[in-house]
């Protein structure tokens, strides 16, 4: 048997998968990122604009802020609002502020309210170190000031970039890469559904689709198994239709041919067409048997039309064999030994309890007595002997059998009701014809003690 995948461990495996390309797909971004970036801000042109958009910016703060240069804390929101900018405000040879925040151990450029007397600033050369970096000059509340800014747009944009890009791949992750990965099973969903809508509308030859080892694959087993069900349902349906048919039609023609007959002779009765009382009395006799072949051909269709009615056969409390089958067994020997019949009963001594219906087996001893009448050979002994099958027992039936006409007028009406009969008692029919012999075994359900 196939080890059943969940759709539980296949959808832990899908987000796994989708969580991994996410990663991949970010980290070939960045790298895509940072060689873009590197490219552009290499360009000396590039760098210069963008540190004067910074500075204009920078002055467009101050004078909408009416801001001096000792408005320390204004300047560093402005600069740590612009990642990676580094700011240094300067009188002369006198540094007054700086956006740079030196580690322990290193000397702190700025008073933090600012220059006064006692902390004038604190004196530093440019020379050779910055100069590299342009200076530019802003205008305060308090007077024009030097300025040497540094911006990293490569640090500003490449950071602000990872962010939007780990954003993206977030929200890409379930949507994109999960419903990408778990598209096969909903490909085999709507077909499923499909599949289920054509068998809806009656299409029971076109099998379902079984794929894979999860919980859909199981549920469309089950459907499939369903349909194979409900076909073999409407075959059943349709050969049973077709056997009523043919029975009505058989037992038509059966009832026919007698009644035919009964007619005439009624009619030769009516119009005095008889010669003498002994005729005449001739003719009732044949009446009287051809009315009771009319009577015997329409208890056996009432009796099959009955049987094949009744959906449910209720059973009556268990009971032992010897109880069940010596007066109905005893009627038929009876029968069948006025008819010019010998039984030999081989009924041994066990009497185990069974569960039957006492009505049905009257009824499927009469429909045997009336085809060992008509068919069974009665040069030789007719067997009946008790047999036992595991939880089941019952009587085994065997006689020779002779040929039989074309012309008979039996439709033998009696099997297809003893099956039936014993399928509603849950009991076993079995028949068996080698050459010149009839051999039917009947088992019941037995009961425990």
């Amino acid at each position: 048997m196939k080890k059943q995948n969940g759709l539980a461990k296949q959808f832990m495996g899908m987000i796994a998968l989708a969580a991994l390309e996410s990663v991949l797909l970010l980290t070939v971004s960045q790298v895509v990122l940072a060689k873009g970036l590197r490219f552009w801000f290499s360009r000396t042109e590039v760098q210069q604009h963008a540190t004067q958009k910074q500075v204009q910016e920078l002055q467009s703060y101050v004078t909408e802020h009416h801001l001096a240069s000792t408005d320390v804390k204004e300047l560093t929101d402005w600069s740590h609002k612009r990642r990676y900018t580094l700011l240094e405000l300067y009188r002369g040879q006198t540094m007054i502020y700086s956006s740079f925040a030196p580690k322990d151990g290193m000397i702190s450029f700025l008073p933090q309210n600012g220059t006064s007397d006692q902390n004038p600033g604190v004196l530093v050369d440019k020379t050779g170190v910055y100069d590299w970096l342009p200076c530019y000059t802003l205008t305060f509340a308090d007077g024009e000031v030097s300025a040497m800014l540094y911006y990293n747009g490569f640090n500003t944009y490449y950071g602000t970039g990872c962010e939007i890009l780990l954003s993206l791949c977030i929200l890409w992750w379930f949507p994109g890469f999960f419903l990408l990965n778990s598209r096969k099973i909903v490909r085999y969903v709507v077909q499923l559904s499909e599949e289920i809508q054509a068998m809806e509308g009656g299409d029971l030859d076109h099998p379902i689709t079984i794929r894979g080892s999860d919980e859909i694959t199981t549920l469309a087993s089950c459907l499939d198994s369903m349909r194979v069900t409900l076909r073999q349902q409407q075959e059943e349906e349709a050969q049973a239709a077709a056997k009523v048919k043919n029975l009505i039609t058989e037992m038509s023609h059966d009832l026919r041919t007698p009644l035919t007959t009964l007619l005439l002779y009624t009619e030769i009765l009516q119009y005095h067409k008889y010669e003498t009382p002994e005729q005449a009395d001739n003719y009732l006799n044949k009446i009287d048997a051809k009315a009771r072949q009319i009577k015997q051909l329409s208890d056996n269709l009432f009796e099959y039309a009955l049987v094949t009615r009744d959906t449910v056969a209720v059973l009556d409390p268990p009971a032992h064999f010897s109880t069940v089958f010596e007066e109905p067994l005893t009627e038929m020997v009876e029968t069948l030994q006025q008819r010019g019949f010998a039984c030999a009963l081989e009924l041994g001594e066990e009497d185990v309890l069974l569960s039957v219906s006492g009505q049905y087996v009257r009824r499927i001893l009469d429909n045997i007595t009336s085809n060992l009448v008509k068919y069974a050979d009665p040069c030789s002994d007719i067997l009946v002997r008790f047999v036992q099958e595991e939880d089941r027992a019952g009587l085994c039936f065997e006689n020779r059998v002779l040929p039989v006409p074309a012309s008979s007028e039996s439709t033998k009406v009696g099997l297809p009701s003893i099956e039936t009969m014993m399928e509603k008692m849950q009991g076993i029919c079995r028949i068996e014809q080698p050459e010149g012999i009839f051999r039917m075994t009947l088992l019941f359900q037995t009961v425990k003690e």
